[in-house]
């Protein structure tokens, strides 16, 4: 489903072989506002971060699982005023964690507003002296720390990390800016493969419901909480951090490919002369002939291990260092 505030004519015109600052749509994003005096505590119940932590100048990362621990989404949460949240995710998964809390929110006094007919996101990145200068042509006067929130007029800015950041901005504003041909557009795939060298992954459609948490590293990303209260999935949670259950992590891979596999891709490593099923491919992007992804592999996995896409035996996959350390 295409967003309504970017026409396909206009992605198409974008390219990916920026190197300076960049400002990129992500059309395949959304927003939903929780709403009603019982959203705050409705929302803690059911997600990884502790919603009491909210301040008017930070955002959350999180996750909401099923009974399970299995992840039905991740996503970046804020609000404006209390008994009001907004939460970003990946259209996929945030579907689906909205499905899921208007089930169990029936006797709660809470709403869930779509707002993709009125919120488009952007994602922002770039070395950091031109970064700082597109932010603030945006009218922010100055750069982030990552977890930082800023607001100017009714736009959003969210610091995932240093040089990596979301814009949420209004339909009329986002029409306004990609009417600015001197702004450094950039195609959504230019945030994407910045968004991998992060460490940092949303869940397509497939998979969604399969993985807990830490495997794609929540715990080193500030997305868990282990001193809030129950929430759905907290048991699982708990025991793969005080039981040591955990053998999964997500991982950075890179290659030398014009192919881009799809989510839900195996992965194969080889033992001896033989190649086995080691993983998932969780996104990928290709820019400029180079591929570069985020997986679950073992969480034993050592940097020398040979890795490969079934699809193309004759490539092997790079592991690359995580820009954090996994707990």
């Amino acid at each position: 489903m295409q967003s309504s505030w970017i026409q396909a004519e206009q992605l198409a015109h974008l390219s990916n072989q920026v190197d300076s600052a960049f400002i990129a749509p992500l059309p395949g994003f959304d927003v939903v506002r929780v709403h009603g005096p019982d959203a705050e505590k409705y929302l803690q119940s059911q997600t990884t971060c502790d919603i009491t932590s909210l301040s008017a100048t930070n955002y959350l990362r999180g996750a909401h699982c099923d009974a399970k621990g299995k992840m039905w989404s991740i996503f970046h949460l804020w609000h404006t005023e209390p008994n009001d949240v907004f939460v970003l995710a990946y259209r996929d998964e945030l579907t689906a964690s909205v499905t899921q809390w208007k089930k169990f929110g029936v006797f709660s006094k809470v709403s869930f507003e779509p707002c993709q007919q009125q919120l488009a996101v952007f994602g922002l990145g770039g070395p950091e002296q031109e970064l700082t200068a597109l932010l603030h042509r945006l009218g922010f006067e100055q750069p982030l720390v990552q977890g930082q929130r800023a607001t100017h007029q009714q736009d959003q800015l969210l610091c995932l990390t240093d040089q990596h950041y979301l814009l949420v901005t209004s339909h009329s504003r986002a029409h306004q800016l990609m009417q600015q041909t001197e702004l450094p557009f950039a195609a959504p795939t230019r945030w994407l493969q910045a968004h991998i060298q992060q460490g940092l992954c949303y869940l397509e459609q497939e998979t969604i419901g399969q993985y807990v948490p830490q495997m794609l590293n929540l715990q080193a990303q500030q997305a868990i909480s282990f001193e809030k209260g129950c929430y759905m999935g907290q048991e699982m949670v708990a025991r793969m951090k005080y039981l040591g259950k955990n053998k999964r992590a997500a991982y950075i891979l890179q290659a030398d490919s014009s192919s881009t596999p799809l989510a839900g891709s195996d992965i194969e490593m080889q033992l001896d002369t033989n190649w086995r099923r080691a993983g998932q491919v969780i996104n990928a992007v290709n820019v400029n002939q180079q591929l570069w992804l985020i997986a679950v592999l073992p969480n034993d996995i050592t940097p020398d291990t040979r890795l490969r896409l079934p699809a193309e035996p004759d490539t092997l996959l790079t592991i690359k260092p995580l820009p954090y350390t996994l707990q």
